[in-house]
Protein backbone atom coordinates (compact mmCIF):
# COMPACT_ATOMS: atom_id res chain seq x y z
CA UNK A 1 0.00 0.00 0.00
CA UNK A 2 2.83 2.05 0.46
CA UNK A 3 2.49 5.54 2.66
CA UNK A 4 -1.13 6.39 3.01
CA UNK A 5 -2.16 9.09 0.76
CA UNK A 6 -5.05 10.24 2.53
CA UNK A 7 -7.20 12.12 -0.25
CA UNK A 8 -7.94 8.19 -2.24
CA UNK A 9 -9.33 7.01 0.85
CA UNK A 10 -12.84 6.23 0.94
CA UNK A 11 -15.41 7.84 3.56
CA UNK A 12 -16.89 5.75 6.84
CA UNK A 13 -20.17 5.62 5.63
CA UNK A 14 -19.20 4.16 2.17
CA UNK A 15 -16.81 1.40 4.26
CA UNK A 16 -20.08 0.88 6.37
CA UNK A 17 -22.55 0.71 3.50
CA UNK A 18 -19.21 -2.20 1.65
CA UNK A 19 -19.64 -3.99 5.09
CA UNK A 20 -23.98 -4.34 5.50
CA UNK A 21 -23.94 -5.24 1.83
CA UNK A 22 -21.51 -8.08 2.10
CA UNK A 23 -23.52 -9.22 5.85
CA UNK A 24 -25.59 -12.05 5.07
CA UNK A 25 -28.18 -12.03 7.26
CA UNK A 26 -29.20 -15.87 7.98
CA UNK A 27 -32.73 -15.23 10.19
CA UNK A 28 -32.38 -18.45 12.11
CA UNK A 29 -35.19 -18.59 14.90
CA UNK A 30 -34.43 -20.61 18.36
CA UNK A 31 -36.59 -20.82 21.36
CA UNK A 32 -35.09 -19.73 24.26
CA UNK A 33 -36.35 -19.24 28.39
CA UNK A 34 -37.15 -15.44 29.30
CA UNK A 35 -34.33 -16.28 31.81
CA UNK A 36 -32.01 -16.61 28.46
CA UNK A 37 -33.05 -13.89 26.21
CA UNK A 38 -31.22 -10.74 27.78
CA UNK A 39 -30.00 -9.15 24.82
CA UNK A 40 -31.25 -11.21 22.46
CA UNK A 41 -33.16 -9.75 19.30
CA UNK A 42 -36.70 -11.01 19.56
CA UNK A 43 -37.72 -12.90 16.53
CA UNK A 44 -41.53 -11.89 15.54
CA UNK A 45 -43.97 -9.22 17.24
CA UNK A 46 -45.20 -10.22 20.77
CA UNK A 47 -48.94 -8.93 21.41
CA UNK A 48 -50.65 -9.07 24.57
CA UNK A 49 -52.39 -12.42 25.67
CA UNK A 50 -54.34 -10.75 28.73
CA UNK A 51 -55.09 -7.33 29.91
CA UNK A 52 -52.75 -5.45 32.09
CA UNK A 53 -54.04 -5.84 34.69
CA UNK A 54 -56.51 -8.31 34.11
CA UNK A 55 -59.01 -6.80 36.61
CA UNK A 56 -59.86 -3.35 38.63
CA UNK A 57 -57.68 -3.63 41.42
CA UNK A 58 -56.59 -1.13 44.05
CA UNK A 59 -52.77 0.79 44.15
CA UNK A 60 -52.74 1.08 48.24
CA UNK A 61 -53.42 0.21 51.19
CA UNK A 62 -57.29 1.61 52.43
CA UNK A 63 -60.68 1.23 52.21
CA UNK A 64 -63.10 0.57 48.71
CA UNK A 65 -66.18 2.49 49.25
CA UNK A 66 -68.90 4.29 46.77
CA UNK A 67 -67.60 7.78 46.17
CA UNK A 68 -71.16 8.58 46.57
CA UNK A 69 -71.32 7.92 50.05
CA UNK A 70 -68.21 10.12 51.08
CA UNK A 71 -69.51 13.30 49.42
CA UNK A 72 -69.39 15.49 52.36
CA UNK A 73 -66.50 13.73 54.28
CA UNK A 74 -63.91 16.03 56.57
CA UNK A 75 -62.13 16.14 59.39
CA UNK A 76 -64.58 17.47 61.23
CA UNK A 77 -67.59 15.59 60.33
CA UNK A 78 -66.31 12.29 58.80
CA UNK A 79 -68.20 9.50 57.42
CA UNK A 80 -68.71 6.43 59.35
CA UNK A 81 -69.22 3.03 56.62
CA UNK A 82 -69.47 -0.72 58.12
CA UNK A 83 -66.09 -2.98 57.20
CA UNK A 84 -67.92 -5.97 55.76
CA UNK A 85 -64.64 -7.74 54.31
CA UNK A 86 -60.88 -7.68 53.83
CA UNK A 87 -59.40 -7.92 50.69
CA UNK A 88 -56.01 -9.10 50.28
CA UNK A 89 -53.74 -9.33 47.21
CA UNK A 90 -54.48 -12.68 45.68
CA UNK A 91 -58.20 -12.72 47.34
CA UNK A 92 -61.48 -12.87 45.81
CA UNK A 93 -64.45 -10.58 47.18
CA UNK A 94 -66.92 -11.99 49.18
CA UNK A 95 -69.54 -9.84 47.64
CA UNK A 96 -70.42 -6.50 46.25
CA UNK A 97 -70.52 -4.25 48.43
CA UNK A 98 -73.79 -2.04 49.21
CA UNK A 99 -74.18 1.43 50.06
CA UNK A 100 -72.75 2.69 53.64
CA UNK A 101 -70.36 -0.46 53.40
CA UNK A 102 -66.10 -0.55 52.82
CA UNK A 103 -64.21 -3.20 52.24
CA UNK A 104 -60.49 -3.06 53.32
CA UNK A 105 -58.21 -3.59 50.36
CA UNK A 106 -54.41 -3.83 49.83
CA UNK A 107 -52.67 -2.98 47.10
CA UNK A 108 -53.17 -4.75 44.24
CA UNK A 109 -56.41 -6.65 45.28
CA UNK A 110 -59.12 -6.81 43.15
CA UNK A 111 -61.81 -4.59 44.02
CA UNK A 112 -65.33 -5.54 44.96
CA UNK A 113 -68.22 -4.64 42.85
CA UNK A 114 -69.98 -1.29 43.63
CA UNK A 115 -66.90 -0.08 44.88
CA UNK A 116 -66.27 3.51 42.90
CA UNK A 117 -62.88 4.64 44.76
CA UNK A 118 -60.39 4.02 47.60
CA UNK A 119 -59.56 5.55 50.45
CA UNK A 120 -56.02 5.58 51.09
CA UNK A 121 -55.66 4.45 54.92
CA UNK A 122 -54.23 7.72 56.20
CA UNK A 123 -57.04 9.29 55.77
CA UNK A 124 -58.74 6.86 57.89
CA UNK A 125 -59.10 6.07 61.59
CA UNK A 126 -57.75 2.19 60.38
CA UNK A 127 -61.38 1.33 61.50
CA UNK A 128 -61.86 -2.48 61.76
CA UNK A 129 -65.39 -2.86 62.29
CA UNK A 130 -66.27 0.31 61.48
CA UNK A 131 -63.57 3.09 59.56
CA UNK A 132 -64.25 7.10 59.66
CA UNK A 133 -62.99 8.71 56.42
CA UNK A 134 -61.65 11.98 56.81
CA UNK A 135 -61.65 13.52 53.36
CA UNK A 136 -64.51 13.62 49.89
CA UNK A 137 -62.55 11.55 46.87
CA UNK A 138 -64.23 12.22 43.22
CA UNK A 139 -65.67 8.68 41.15
CA UNK A 140 -62.79 6.64 40.24
CA UNK A 141 -59.72 8.63 42.38
CA UNK A 142 -57.20 5.66 43.67
CA UNK A 143 -58.89 3.31 41.17
CA UNK A 144 -56.66 1.11 38.86
CA UNK A 145 -59.27 -0.22 35.96
CA UNK A 146 -58.57 -3.89 34.06
CA UNK A 147 -56.32 -3.17 30.89
CA UNK A 148 -55.23 0.44 32.13
CA UNK A 149 -51.27 -0.66 31.24
CA UNK A 150 -52.46 -2.52 28.11
CA UNK A 151 -55.06 -4.40 26.45
CA UNK A 152 -54.82 -7.96 24.95
CA UNK A 153 -53.24 -7.46 21.34
CA UNK A 154 -51.58 -4.77 21.77
CA UNK A 155 -47.92 -5.80 20.39
CA UNK A 156 -45.76 -5.53 23.49
CA UNK A 157 -42.45 -5.76 21.81
CA UNK A 158 -41.76 -5.96 17.91
CA UNK A 159 -39.45 -8.28 15.77
CA UNK A 160 -36.21 -6.98 15.51
CA UNK A 161 -36.14 -5.09 18.56
CA UNK A 162 -33.46 -6.02 21.28
CA UNK A 163 -35.30 -7.56 24.78
CA UNK A 164 -34.45 -5.58 27.49
CA UNK A 165 -35.26 -6.08 31.23
CA UNK A 166 -38.75 -4.11 30.74
CA UNK A 167 -39.71 -6.15 27.69
CA UNK A 168 -38.67 -9.76 29.51
CA UNK A 169 -40.75 -8.57 32.31
CA UNK A 170 -43.95 -7.41 30.12
CA UNK A 171 -43.53 -10.27 28.11
CA UNK A 172 -43.65 -12.49 31.93
CA UNK A 173 -46.36 -10.93 33.29
CA UNK A 174 -48.31 -12.32 30.35
CA UNK A 175 -47.56 -15.72 31.79
CA UNK A 176 -44.87 -16.40 29.17
CA UNK A 177 -42.17 -18.87 29.97
CA UNK A 178 -39.93 -18.60 26.69
CA UNK A 179 -39.53 -16.57 23.66
CA UNK A 180 -38.43 -16.57 19.74
CA UNK A 181 -35.46 -15.07 19.16
CA UNK A 182 -33.00 -14.65 16.04
CA UNK A 183 -29.51 -16.62 16.62
CA UNK A 184 -26.49 -14.75 17.98
CA UNK A 185 -24.05 -13.52 15.18
CA UNK A 186 -20.96 -15.77 15.91
CA UNK A 187 -17.70 -13.43 16.00
CA UNK A 188 -13.76 -14.29 16.96
CA UNK A 189 -10.76 -12.53 17.60
CA UNK A 190 -7.40 -13.12 16.26
CA UNK A 191 -4.38 -10.81 17.52
CA UNK A 192 -1.05 -11.06 15.56
CA UNK A 193 2.16 -9.22 16.42
CA UNK A 194 5.44 -11.28 17.29
CA UNK A 195 5.23 -9.11 20.52
CA UNK A 196 2.32 -10.00 21.69
CA UNK A 197 1.91 -12.28 24.98
CA UNK A 198 -0.92 -14.36 26.49
CA UNK A 199 -1.94 -13.45 29.88
CA UNK A 200 -0.33 -14.89 33.38
CA UNK A 201 3.42 -15.51 31.14
CA UNK A 202 6.03 -13.70 32.03
CA UNK A 203 7.00 -10.37 31.27
CA UNK A 204 10.01 -10.63 28.10
CA UNK A 205 12.46 -7.38 27.12
CA UNK A 206 9.96 -6.06 24.40
CA UNK A 207 7.39 -7.96 24.69
CA UNK A 208 3.62 -6.77 25.89
CA UNK A 209 0.71 -8.27 27.29
CA UNK A 210 -2.27 -8.64 24.71
CA UNK A 211 -5.62 -6.77 25.49
CA UNK A 212 -7.16 -6.06 22.25
CA UNK A 213 -8.44 -9.79 22.26
CA UNK A 214 -10.52 -9.68 25.55
CA UNK A 215 -11.19 -5.24 24.65
CA UNK A 216 -13.12 -6.39 21.06
CA UNK A 217 -14.19 -10.18 22.30
CA UNK A 218 -15.54 -8.51 25.24
CA UNK A 219 -17.55 -5.77 23.69
CA UNK A 220 -18.83 -8.25 21.29
CA UNK A 221 -20.38 -10.14 24.10
CA UNK A 222 -21.81 -6.83 25.08
CA UNK A 223 -23.70 -6.61 21.82
CA UNK A 224 -25.35 -10.17 22.10
CA UNK A 225 -22.66 -11.79 19.77
CA UNK A 226 -21.51 -15.87 20.57
CA UNK A 227 -17.89 -14.96 20.87
CA UNK A 228 -14.89 -18.05 20.30
CA UNK A 229 -11.74 -17.29 22.25
CA UNK A 230 -9.09 -15.37 21.17
CA UNK A 231 -5.31 -16.45 19.84
CA UNK A 232 -2.72 -14.54 19.21
CA UNK A 233 -0.46 -15.39 15.97
CA UNK A 234 3.54 -14.53 15.14
CA UNK A 235 4.09 -11.78 11.93
CA UNK A 236 4.04 -14.59 9.37
CA UNK A 237 1.68 -14.04 6.39
CA UNK A 238 1.42 -18.07 5.67
CA UNK A 239 0.31 -18.93 9.28
CA UNK A 240 -2.04 -15.74 9.82
CA UNK A 241 -3.47 -16.54 6.25
CA UNK A 242 -3.39 -20.37 7.26
CA UNK A 243 -5.34 -19.32 10.49
CA UNK A 244 -8.02 -16.74 9.10
CA UNK A 245 -9.21 -19.27 6.89
CA UNK A 246 -9.63 -21.74 9.25
CA UNK A 247 -11.58 -19.03 11.98
CA UNK A 248 -13.95 -17.93 9.01
CA UNK A 249 -15.33 -20.81 8.25
CA UNK A 250 -16.82 -20.96 12.09
CA UNK A 251 -17.38 -17.81 12.39
CA UNK A 252 -19.39 -15.17 10.87
CA UNK A 253 -17.35 -12.23 11.84
CA UNK A 254 -13.83 -12.65 12.01
CA UNK A 255 -11.59 -9.61 13.52
CA UNK A 256 -8.04 -9.47 13.39
CA UNK A 257 -6.07 -6.69 15.03
CA UNK A 258 -2.22 -5.72 13.54
CA UNK A 259 -0.73 -6.13 10.93
CA UNK A 260 -2.95 -3.66 8.46
CA UNK A 261 -0.44 -0.58 8.16
CA UNK A 262 2.25 -0.05 5.88
CA UNK A 263 5.11 -1.17 8.16
CA UNK A 264 7.33 -3.92 7.14
CA UNK A 265 6.20 -6.65 9.25
CA UNK A 266 2.36 -5.42 8.23
CA UNK A 267 1.52 -8.76 6.45
CA UNK A 268 -2.65 -8.64 6.74
CA UNK A 269 -3.29 -7.81 2.66
CA UNK A 270 -0.36 -10.45 1.75
CA UNK A 271 -2.17 -12.74 3.67
CA UNK A 272 -5.71 -11.84 2.53
CA UNK A 273 -4.79 -12.24 -1.13
CA UNK A 274 -2.97 -15.83 0.09
CA UNK A 275 -6.26 -17.27 1.31
CA UNK A 276 -7.98 -16.15 -2.03
CA UNK A 277 -10.06 -13.25 0.02
CA UNK A 278 -11.76 -10.42 -1.74
CA UNK A 279 -10.65 -7.16 -0.66
CA UNK A 280 -13.74 -4.75 -0.25
CA UNK A 281 -11.10 -2.07 1.11
CA UNK A 282 -8.17 -1.58 2.72
CA UNK A 283 -8.34 2.31 4.04
CA UNK A 284 -10.73 4.62 5.79
CA UNK A 285 -10.36 8.58 5.96
CA UNK A 286 -10.25 8.73 9.39
CA UNK A 287 -8.36 8.83 12.40
CA UNK A 288 -7.39 6.69 14.67
CA UNK A 289 -7.52 3.19 12.57
CA UNK A 290 -7.52 4.64 9.02
CA UNK A 291 -5.61 1.51 7.93
CA UNK A 292 -8.71 -0.60 8.83
CA UNK A 293 -9.35 -3.23 5.85
CA UNK A 294 -12.42 -5.16 5.15
CA UNK A 295 -12.28 -8.92 3.81
CA UNK A 296 -14.79 -11.14 1.85
CA UNK A 297 -14.54 -15.12 1.73
CA UNK A 298 -17.86 -17.33 0.88
CA UNK A 299 -20.21 -15.07 2.16
CA UNK A 300 -17.97 -13.96 5.39
CA UNK A 301 -16.44 -10.81 6.95
CA UNK A 302 -13.01 -10.35 8.39
CA UNK A 303 -12.19 -7.07 9.63
CA UNK A 304 -8.57 -6.06 10.32
CA UNK A 305 -8.09 -3.69 12.42
CA UNK A 306 -4.80 -1.09 13.73
CA UNK A 307 -2.79 -2.85 16.61
CA UNK A 308 -3.28 0.07 18.75
CA UNK A 309 -5.88 -0.58 21.78
CA UNK A 310 -8.16 2.49 21.43
CA UNK A 311 -7.71 2.85 17.87
CA UNK A 312 -9.24 -0.68 17.50
CA UNK A 313 -11.88 -0.16 19.33
CA UNK A 314 -13.14 3.52 17.75
CA UNK A 315 -12.91 1.27 14.32
CA UNK A 316 -14.60 -1.87 16.50
CA UNK A 317 -17.17 1.08 17.23
CA UNK A 318 -17.47 2.20 13.65
CA UNK A 319 -17.37 -0.39 11.65
CA UNK A 320 -18.08 -3.92 13.48
CA UNK A 321 -20.99 -2.91 15.45
CA UNK A 322 -23.45 -2.41 12.85
CA UNK A 323 -22.54 -5.67 11.23
CA UNK A 324 -22.78 -7.57 14.32
CA UNK A 325 -26.53 -5.39 15.18
CA UNK A 326 -27.24 -6.34 11.10
CA UNK A 327 -26.49 -10.14 11.58
CA UNK A 328 -28.06 -10.24 15.39
CA UNK A 329 -31.57 -9.38 13.39
CA UNK A 330 -31.96 -5.55 14.86
CA UNK A 331 -33.77 -3.75 12.14
CA UNK A 332 -31.90 -0.66 13.73
CA UNK A 333 -28.41 -1.21 13.08
CA UNK A 334 -26.92 2.33 11.85
CA UNK A 335 -24.49 3.99 14.51
CA UNK A 336 -26.27 6.24 16.90
CA UNK A 337 -26.02 10.04 16.60
CA UNK A 338 -26.68 12.92 18.51
CA UNK A 339 -25.35 16.22 19.07
CA UNK A 340 -23.80 17.93 22.17
CA UNK A 341 -21.92 20.88 23.48
CA UNK A 342 -18.30 20.88 24.31
CA UNK A 343 -17.22 21.05 28.02
CA UNK A 344 -13.69 21.26 27.50
CA UNK A 345 -11.09 22.55 24.72
CA UNK A 346 -9.23 20.50 22.34
CA UNK A 347 -5.85 22.24 21.43
CA UNK A 348 -5.46 20.56 17.94
CA UNK A 349 -6.94 21.14 14.45
CA UNK A 350 -8.27 17.86 12.64
CA UNK A 351 -6.82 17.94 8.71
CA UNK A 352 -7.98 14.13 8.78
CA UNK A 353 -11.48 13.21 10.21
CA UNK A 354 -11.01 12.30 13.60
CA UNK A 355 -12.84 10.56 15.98
CA UNK A 356 -12.24 11.17 19.79
CA UNK A 357 -13.15 9.13 23.06
CA UNK A 358 -15.40 11.64 25.37
CA UNK A 359 -18.21 11.35 28.01
CA UNK A 360 -21.67 12.51 27.66
CA UNK A 361 -23.66 13.30 30.07
CA UNK A 362 -26.83 15.63 28.80
CA UNK A 363 -26.01 17.70 26.54
CA UNK A 364 -23.02 18.93 27.81
CA UNK A 365 -19.45 16.34 26.39
CA UNK A 366 -16.48 15.99 28.34
CA UNK A 367 -13.12 14.91 27.24
CA UNK A 368 -10.94 12.28 29.68
CA UNK A 369 -7.71 14.01 30.11
CA UNK A 370 -5.22 14.80 27.81
CA UNK A 371 -4.37 11.11 27.10
CA UNK A 372 -6.04 10.44 23.50
CA UNK A 373 -3.22 9.20 21.92
CA UNK A 374 -4.18 5.42 19.99
CA UNK A 375 -2.27 2.97 22.03
CA UNK A 376 -3.80 4.79 25.69
CA UNK A 377 -6.82 2.55 26.56
CA UNK A 378 -6.82 4.00 30.15
CA UNK A 379 -8.96 7.14 29.08
CA UNK A 380 -11.45 5.07 27.36
CA UNK A 381 -12.99 3.64 31.12
CA UNK A 382 -15.34 5.93 31.56
CA UNK A 383 -16.09 7.65 27.85
CA UNK A 384 -19.75 6.47 26.42
CA UNK A 385 -18.96 8.24 23.12
CA UNK A 386 -16.80 9.52 20.25
CA UNK A 387 -17.03 12.85 19.14
CA UNK A 388 -16.92 13.10 15.44
CA UNK A 389 -14.58 15.84 14.19
CA UNK A 390 -15.08 16.47 10.48
CA UNK A 391 -11.94 17.18 8.52
CA UNK A 392 -10.27 20.66 8.39
CA UNK A 393 -12.14 21.60 11.61
CA UNK A 394 -9.39 24.03 14.10
CA UNK A 395 -9.42 23.35 17.70
CA UNK A 396 -12.87 22.62 19.70
CA UNK A 397 -13.39 25.39 22.07
CA UNK A 398 -15.52 25.11 25.19
CA UNK A 399 -19.24 25.72 23.87
CA UNK A 400 -18.87 24.15 20.18
CA UNK A 401 -21.82 22.07 18.98
CA UNK A 402 -20.22 18.72 18.12
CA UNK A 403 -20.97 15.13 16.65
CA UNK A 404 -21.63 12.63 18.90
CA UNK A 405 -21.68 8.95 17.96
CA UNK A 406 -22.95 6.95 21.13
CA UNK A 407 -21.52 3.63 22.06
CA UNK A 408 -24.19 1.09 20.90
CA UNK A 409 -25.83 -0.76 23.94
CA UNK A 410 -26.93 -4.81 24.19
CA UNK A 411 -27.51 -6.38 26.72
Amino acid sequence: MGKMDWSKLISLEYATELLLKNAIFRGICENVPLSEALGRVAFEDMAALIDQPPFDRSPLDGYAVSHRDIVAACKESPARLRVTQSIFAGDVPMGPIARGEAAKVMTGSLLPLNATCVVRQEDTDEGEDFVQIFRSHGEYENYCFRGEDFRSGQILTEGGVRLNAVRLGLLAGQGRGSVNVFSRPSMYVLSTGSELLAAETALEPGKIYDSNGILLSSRGQELGARVLSGTILRDDPRELSEAMSSFLSHCDLLVVTGGVSVGAHDYMPQAGEMMKAQTLFHGVAIKPGGAVMALEKDGKLLLGLSGNPFAAYATFELLAVPVLRKLAGEKTYRLLKTKGIMADNFGKSSEIRRFMRARIEGERVFLPGRKHSPGMLSSLANCNCLIDVPAGTPRLRQGDVVDVVLFAMGR
